[in-house]
C-alpha cells in the first residue's frame, strides 16, 4: 500500500463529516473525529514545542478507537500461532506503536479534505463503512471494517481496494518464511527506533 493512500485513510478517520442516517458504528467514528479535531484545533497544543504532548493525546484517542489486538492478529494470520502469549502481547504493543508513530505524524498535515459517507453495512458483530475522500483532482474510496467489542472498534482499512491488514500480512509472511518470530519483532523495533531518530520508514519489514 502506498504511504500516501494510507495517509488519506488515517485522515478520513478523523476528518469532519456529517451523515443524517448514521448507525452505531458510524457514531463511534464521530466520537474519534470530534476528539482529534479538538486536539488539532487547540491553540494551546500547536507548534513544535507542543508536539510531544499533542501526539500523546492523539495516541490516546487512537488507542480507544482501534482494536490493535484484532488488527495485529489478522495481520499475522496463521503466523499468530508461532508466538507464545507473551510474544503476542509484545507484538501487539510494538506493531501498534509503529503504526501510530508513522501515521500520527502525517495526520497533523490534515488540510480539511471533504469526506463523504456512502454506505454503512452491519453484519452481526462486524460493520463495513464505505467512504470517499474528495480531493481537488480525484476521489479516493476508503472502507473501514469494524468489530463489536464493548463498543465498535476499527481493525482494518481498505484504500482503493487494498487492505491494510492483508498488506502487512503479506510482508510478515515473507519475513517469517525465512526468519524467526523474534526476528520480525526486532525488525519492528528497529523501525520504531528509526522513526524516533527522525528517519523515513517505507514499510515495516524492509531493511
Amino acid at each position: 500500500m502506498k504511504k500516501t493512500a494510507f495517509f488519506l485513510a488515517v485522515l478520513l478517520l478523523f476528518a469532519f463529516s456529517a451523515s443524517a442516517f448514521a448507525g452505531e458504528p458510524q457514531d463511534r467514528l464521530k466520537v474519534g473525529i470530534d476528539k482529534v479535531i479538538a486536539i488539532l484545533s487547540d491553540a494551546s497544543l500547536k507548534g513544535s514545542a507542543k508536539r510531544q504532548e499533542r501526539q500523546k493525546k492523539l495516541r490516546t484517542v487512537a488507542d480507544g478507537f482501534f482494536d490493535w489486538n484484532e488488527l495485529s492478529r489478522r495481520a499475522l494470520g496463521e503466523n499468530w500461532k508461532k508466538y507464545n502469549a507473551k510474544q503476542q502481547d509484545e507484538f501487539v504493543s510494538c506493531f501498534s506503536e509503529l503504526l501510530q508513530k508513522t501515521y500520527i505524524l502525517k495526520l497533523e498535515k490534515y488540510n480539511n479534505e471533504k469526506v463523504n459517507y456512502l454506505k454503512e453495512q452491519i453484519e452481526g458483530n462486524q460493520a463495513f463503512i464505505s467512504t470517499q475522500v474528495v480531493m481537488k483532482d480525484k476521489n479516493i474510496p476508503i472502507n473501514y471494517v469494524m468489530i463489536k467489542r464493548d463498543q465498535w472498534m476499527v481493525y482494518d482499512v481498505v484504500v482503493e481496494g487494498v487492505s491494510l491488514v492483508k498488506n502487512y500480512r503479506s510482508q510478515f509472511a515473507k519475513v517469517l518464511s525465512k526468519e524467526s518470530p523474534e526476528a520480525l519483532l526486532q525488525r519492528i523495533k528497529d523501525k520504531i527506533k528509526a522513526l524516533d531518530e527522525g528517519k523515513n520508514v517505507d514499510d515495516v519489514v524492509g531493511k
